[in-house]
């Protein structure tokens, strides 16, 4: 009985205490009735209307949002780095690349614009990252929103 009254409750039924039975003493029948405002006898077109409550946001842990903001954070700083080096990097193989080295050494401009194609790819790779990232940060925030003000996310909706 138990379980089918947390059932009741997760979809927003209540329990009705008749002014008789006072609600602090236990009722000498055990007839209990449950009441919901879309439940109505002849309504059906109203039934559509209870659905599953949504878990709240206090179920999700402030430190579990506090460690992935970190990581989030973590993650950008990184990439501002790796950034500046390749900038770096890239300014020093165009400095090498204007000294025409490659009139003296054919083997050393195979090597250099192998190299520059492989600073441009990585720098893609990056910025792939780093959108999926802000992204996802983003997502979570959105979810964490929909959740305090008790919307369905879409992979619970039914």
């Amino acid at each position: 009985m138990a379980s089918f009254v947390r059932q009741l409750n997760m979809y927003g039924f209540r329990k009705v205490v008749h002014i008789e039975q006072g609600g602090l003493v236990k009722p000498e029948k055990d007839d209990t009735e449950f009441q919901h405002p879309y439940f109505i006898r002849g309504q059906e077109h109203l039934l559509e209307n209870i659905k599953r409550k949504v878990t709240s946001v206090s179920s999700i842990k402030n430190e579990d949002i506090k460690v992935r903001q970190d990581n989030v954070t973590k993650l950008l700083t990184d990439i501002q780095v790796m950034k500046g080096k390749q900038e770096s990097m890239d300014s020093k193989l165009i400095a090498m690349k204007q000294m025409d080295i490659s009139h003296e050494d054919p083997c050393t401009a195979t090597v250099i614009n192998e190299h520059l194609f492989w600073l441009q790819e990585i720098t893609n790779v990056i910025l792939c990252l780093a959108a999926v990232s802000l992204a996802e940060a983003h997502q979570l925030t959105e979810c964490f929103e929909k959740l305090r003000f008790g919307e369905k996310l879409p992979i619970f909706s039914e």
